[in-house]
């Protein structure tokens, strides 16, 4: 297939997703279809845009949005039947070769179409998550550079760079394998479905804490490589960002919940730290890469179908044949850390409703001031204000979730507008104190673990990427085995992670991610 052919593929494919029909799309039965498509367009000369307001709009109500799908059960859930046999069968060959490094096979906490994670305990009793593939698609070493990219960050997963990912490399499980962070309370989709269950809803205060979190970590993805000190923050740069890590898989199965306690120089007790994990699709995309035609239309149907981007769907594609940025389109293919906060927008839209998006997303324009200036422009969360079903939150967080929400790229809020906002509003009363807040948390999230004590600082070189845990060790069985591959510290050699990423190659790895299970009405 030609690269025509898969721009006429993608152009046909998001008109059906435009339309809520992309469940129903086929390549085979539209084959015909899209030899004939039109491409580009001619006529009209540009994309029009969204055009007047249908009469519903101009006096919304309840009737105007179409009612989503609530929660009822997690992936976890779901997969609760246990993995397949060729799940359990290459999780038992990784449990008997990690017990040679004096690792405890705990269980196989998820797969997937390109990798499985299994929990294994150390004796020191630190747990860790085990990711590796389950097919050669070289995924690994590409989420692995994007763990390093942000080893420092406080609000995104942490990678343990250990030598014992020597051993995996040197089987024949893989291609390699990731030492990942565990987080103790799951997924964030957990605790959206326990509310939805309890029919209860999330504390105003609750809200706005966890979204302050989840901001910090798209703070991190804005400014990658940044050593951050403390926390993660915009107010820390004077420019926007440039090289931003575009995450493309935001959603409530891909944030981690940990525990409570400080984090870096900051206290969460109102909720658990949480964290954006699964780098495996993020890209680097710069003034450059924006411009670079066959990477940006590739990357177009990069992430989950239900959790596309404007930048991704929106029908001004349809008069590029080259990268659409290049041609001077204001929303096509400009991925940039707005997209990201568009994804993040939509968590924080689960989180109020306990609902999943629809399948047709419903454009409604909206004119409001973000923050100090005056925007029109088609949001995707008009249900949030003029409903009538979420009004016992907080006005002004469903008024800035909807801003995220904005079609255009440069509508959205900037983080910077965000993380001040949003210290700002933590600063008042709420609906709640913080005081009660803790006492939910503890009520919902069961009680705080006691954190042992940090330790005092160790040389640089064993700090490298491990956060605020221990450094963990292997014992002398796992060095004769494996020679010099070992150091003392047990930490990954950085010159050699510096020589195998110099005889890499970069280009971007190209591919269609699975259509994921419905979650939407017929």
């Amino acid at each position: 297939m030609g690269f025509r052919d898969v721009q006429r593929e993608q152009t046909d494919y998001f008109a059906f997703h435009r339309m809520g029909r992309a469940s129903a799309w086929s390549r085979q039965k539209r084959r015909e279809a899209i030899h004939n498509l039109e491409f580009p367009r001619q006529r009209p000369a540009r994309w029009p845009g969204f055009g007047p307001p249908p009469p519903h709009h101009l006096h919304p109500g309840r009737h105007t949005f179409r009612e989503p799908e609530p929660y009822r059960k997690s992936q976890e859930d779901e997969k609760k039947e246990g993995p397949s046999t060729g799940v359990q069968r290459r999780a038992r060959r990784l449990e008997r070769l990690l017990a040679q490094e004096g690792m405890r096979f705990e269980k196989v906490l998820g797969w997937g179409g390109f990798g499985m994670a299994c929990l294994f305990s150390m004796s020191s009793g630190e747990k860790v998550v085990v990711k590796i593939e389950l097919e050669g698609r070289d995924t690994i070493e590409k989420e692995r550079r994007n763990y390093e990219l942000m080893r420092d960050a406080h609000h995104v997963l942490h990678m343990y760079n250990l030598a014992a990912e020597e051993a995996i490399e040197e089987s024949d499980l893989a291609a390699g394998g990731l030492f990942l962070e565990f987080m103790e309370r799951g997924t964030l989709e957990k605790w959206i479905v326990k509310m939805a269950k309890e029919r209860k809803t999330f504390s105003d205060r609750a809200l706005w804490t966890i979204f302050d979190c989840l901001v910090h970590g798209l703070v991190a993805l804005a400014y990658p490589g940044t050593k951050w000190r403390a926390e993660e923050s915009a107010r820390d740069f004077n420019e926007s960002p440039r090289d931003t890590m575009v995450h493309f898989d935001i959603d409530p199965t891909n944030l981690l919940v940990g525990g409570f306690g400080t984090f870096g120089q900051r206290t969460h007790a109102v909720a658990p730290i949480h964290k954006i994990g699964d780098l495996g699709l993020g890209e680097i995309f710069n003034f450059r890469a924006r411009r670079e035609t066959e990477r940006v239309w590739y990357a177009r149907q990069s992430g989950k179908a239900y959790l596309y981007t404007p930048e991704q769907f929106t029908e001004e594609w349809d008069w590029h044949i080259a990268a659409p940025a290049s041609e001077g389109a204001p929303t096509a293919g400009n991925y940039r850390e707005s997209m990201n906060l568009w994804q993040m927008g939509w968590t924080m839209y689960a989180l109020i409703t306990l609902c999943w998006p629809n399948e047709k997303k419903e454009p409604f324009v909206y004119a409001s001031r973000v923050f100090d200036r005056p925007v029109k422009d088609a949001t995707y969360g008009g249900d949030l204000l003029y409903s009538g079903r979420y009004d016992d939150t907080d006005r002004d967080l469903r008024r800035v979730v909807a801003q995220c929400l904005y079609h255009s790229p440069l509508s959205r809020p900037t983080l910077r507008e965000l993380e001040v906002h949003i210290r700002d509003k933590l600063r008042t009363r709420l609906n709640n104190t913080e005081e009660e807040a803790r006492a939910w948390a503890k009520r919902f999230y069961g009680e705080p673990e006691r954190r042992r004590p940090a330790p005092p600082p160790a040389p640089a070189r064993e700090r490298w990427n491990m956060g605020a845990h221990h450094p963990i060790r292997f014992g002398g069985a796992a060095r004769a085995r494996f020679g010099q591959v070992f150091s003392n510290e047990s930490i990954l050699d950085l010159e050699r992670v510096r020589r195998r990423r110099a005889d890499e190659d970069h280009r971007p790895v190209i591919r269609r991610q699975p259509q994921p299970r419905r979650f939407w009405r017929d």
